[in-house]
């Protein structure tokens, strides 16, 4: 009857232990899901103070009151041309240039051969290497001479231009959900570009501004081989458009 006893004894015990140790571990999921909510506003705070800033430069071409802020707080503006020539049409297959950017306009990424070529250009001289002389006492064309240098010891990091990538328009078919936008794109970039194609016409110009929940987050894009990564934690991005083709 005793051993019994002891026996029940040590099974309450135990359960008592038990249910307090989950007790204590729920408590700190919860405080940790606390801290990660108050993270994420006040990361969100912090680039809407970057966009209005970036929304609030000149240079940058943006009337405030023609921005549009979406539910996922990516926020869009589109420049359309004063003759409407045509507009986009579901199922259509558009062709838009892009050129990705971060919110001081260094360019990361961009469909357009003369964007990237023109961006690596301009880092070279930042660093004091004028790339007009180089080209000028050089027998390389532009392009070879660019590419040589972004290979070289001495590269810009993360130059933008290679001979190696076909600089094409990005081709989609044009659905009201947006499915025809590759889902290897960031859901920002997705979300973005769908409402703008229900705005934009041809050779008009769009523009949008993604928070980095709906980029590439806390953890940043992949690295590469060299094991240089191209998009930061918690980086918010400015995506350039040009509706360059509309194919029925």
């Amino acid at each position: 009857m005793r051993f019994r006893k002891h026996i029940l004894l040590s099974v309450l015990m135990g359960g008592l232990i038990y249910f307090g140790g989950c007790v204590d571990h729920a408590a700190e999921d919860e405080q940790a899901l606390e801290q990660l909510r108050l993270d994420s506003l006040a990361q969100a705070e912090s680039e809407g103070v970057l966009f209005d800033a970036y929304i609030a430069d000149p240079e940058n071409g943006i009337n405030a009151d023609d921005v549009v802020v979406q539910d996922d707080g990516v926020r869009r503006v589109v420049w359309n041309p004063s003759t409407s020539v045509r507009v986009p049409e579901f199922n259509d297959i558009v062709s838009v240039h892009y050129v990705g950017k971060f919110t001081n306009n260094e360019v990361f990424d961009t469909t357009n051969p003369q964007v990237a070529k023109e961006s690596d250009s301009l880092n070279y001289v930042d660093i004091g290497i004028s790339f007009d002389d180089l080209l000028a006492k050089s027998d390389k064309t532009y392009e070879e001479l660019l590419d040589s240098l972004n290979t070289s010891t001495g590269a810009i990091s993360d130059p933008v231009f290679t001979l190696n990538r076909i600089y094409v328009p990005m081709a989609f078919n044009h659905q009201a959900d947006g499915t025809g936008i590759s889902f290897s794109f960031i859901l920002g970039f997705r979300s973005g570009l769908r409402n703008l194609m229900l705005e934009m016409e041809m050779n008009s110009k769009g523009l949008i501004m993604i928070p980095s929940a709906v980029a590439y987050g806390t953890v940043g894009s992949a690295f590469d081989a060299e094991g240089n990564q191209n998009i930061p934690p918690n980086t918010p991005l400015i995506f350039e458009f040009e509706l360059v083709n509309i194919r029925p």
